[in-house]
Order: structure tokens, then C-alpha cells, then sequence
């Protein structure tokens, strides 16, 4: 078993909360997408979350 610090730890758990949001999101849209596919998606957007901030901000939106 590999440890962690307890930082890192709420680190990814942050992002696992993130990437269920981001599911629910997805879901709500009616898109149809397999289990297993939007689990990967949403982690790997969560994990980018910097990224996809940067590119979403190019749309002019406010965010909250």
C-alpha cells in the first residue's frame, strides 16, 4: 500500500467529488453515454480542471 499525505488525500477526493458532479451534469443533458465512459471523462476533466477552466473561460461566461 502506498502511502499518502493527508493533503493529497483531499486532494483526490476533491477531484472524485468534482467528477461526480461533472456526471450528474452529463447525465441531466440526456446524453447517452456508457457507465464506464463517463467515469473515465469526468475523472479526466476533473483532473484538467485547470485547463478545461482556461478554455471555458474563452467563452465570455461569468463564472460564479
Amino acid at each position: 500500500m502506498v502511502a499518502i499525505s493527508k493533503t493529497e488525500a483531499d486532494r483526490y477526493d476533491k477531484m472524485l467529488d468534482a467528477a461526480a458532479d461533472l456526471a450528474d451534469l452529463i447525465e441531466q443533458s440526456k446524453t447517452e453515454i456508457d457507465e464506464y465512459a463517463l467515469e473515465e471523462l469526468t475523472i479526466f476533466l476533473a483532473t484538467n480542471a485547470l485547463a478545461v477552466k482556461n478554455i471555458l473561460n474563452k467563452t465570455n461566461r461569468t463564472w460564479p
